[in-house]
């Protein structure tokens, strides 16, 4: 028995390759991370609807009639598009906590936006006693943030690495053994912002550097089987994801970014942004461990320079959203 209602959570994750790419058609890798959204929903005697937030911040109180006029771009515009509003209980706290995807309150790019109505969806699912469906969810999603290409809730209702292109997720895997780093650039990233910027330079057709990115993400996501051929592959790409920046002025490679590009450069490593770019988080690959603990080493020594960058353990989170439940049946309606 949990001390909730029910209690559901949903990982982030991190975009290994195809960024902007998946966006022309191109297959992305996307893994879900050990970062989780969780949302629990607690039977309430009085107070109609109380949402209180950890993370992505939030603390208001609806009437229930109220949460089920809410626009799609609102939370509990999510709620109403889960569950019937016959099924709902009149009084009910609605705890959201994101704050595993923050670092000293600001968002590490690890797609919270999509955990979270993943989380809260699944939730209010269990509370009407279904299960929803991955395409749904995509819908939901772009109309609460604005867009995308749905991949941030594939992952997060997956679980595990995906392949994901045109809107589907399948399973994908990485080299085994593949040196990895992850590091926070200190500076939150609104997605859409860039995304807009990106669809706006594409609307007349598809630029030189796009179908070259294109091409890129298609290497990569078919170059998975030896650490040698997939870190040439990324390597690659990018560098195309650089150049299609630097044509388009979206916005991708920020001022840090730039830096730990150079100081990759330096090293032996790859580095990229993972996702919209701007300046949140990152990712470094080699061929040998030894290569990248030199990168790290660098980069620890900007850090203690008063540079923002903060190194993020993460692992790969095998399970999509994960549910308890105690017993509803006393709730009045």
């Amino acid at each position: 028995m949990i001390e909730g209602l029910v209690r559901a959570s949903a990982p982030g994750k991190v975009v290994l390759s195809g960024e902007y790419a998946v966006l022309a058609g191109a297959p992305a890798l996307v893994a879900a991370v050990d970062r989780r959204v969780t949302c629990t929903l607690t039977p309430s005697e009085s107070g109609d609807w109380h949402f209180v937030s950890t993370g992505f911040e939030d603390d208001i109180t609806l009437a229930k009639e109220q949460v089920f006029r809410a626009p799609p771009d609102a939370l509990a515009g999510v709620v109403r598009q889960v569950i019937e509003e016959s099924a709902a209980p009149a009084h009910l706290q609605i705890g959201i906590d994101s704050s595993p995807c923050y670092s000293k309150n600001v968002k590490l790019g690890l797609g919270s936006s999509a955990a979270t109505v993943v989380a809260v969806a699944a939730a209010f699912a269990a509370l009407a006693g279904s299960t929803p469906k991955l395409a749904d969810l995509m819908a939901i999603h772009a109309a609460f943030q604005g867009g995308g290409s749905g991949l941030d809730v594939a992952a997060s209702v997956t679980g595990g690495i995906i392949r994901f292109q045109e809107r589907q997720a399948r399973p994908a895997s990485m080299p085994a053994g593949l040196p990895m780093l992850f590091v926070f650039c200190g500076r939150g990233t609104r997605t859409a912002d860039l995304l807009a910027r990106f669809d706006l330079w594409r609307q007349d057709g598809q630029p030189r550097t796009l179908k070259r990115l294109v091409q890129a993400a298609w290497d990569v996501a078919d170059g998975t089987d030896d650490i040698p051929s997939f870190v040439d592959a990324l390597d690659e790409y990018a560098y195309a994801l650089e150049r299609l920046d630097q044509a388009a002025d979206v916005g991708i490679f920020g001022t840090a970014h730039r830096e730990l590009r150079q100081l990759a450069a330096q090293t032996g490593v790859t580095y990229k942004p993972c996702g919209a770019g701007g300046d949140d988080i990152g990712m470094a690959v080699a061929t040998d461990h030894g290569t990248l603990s030199k990168f790290r080493e660098a980069v620890c020594s900007r850090t203690e320079d008063n540079a923002p960058f903060e190194i993020i353990d993460l692992a790969v989170s095998p399970s999509g959203p994960e549910v308890q439940t105690a017993n509803i049946a006393h709730i009045a309606q």
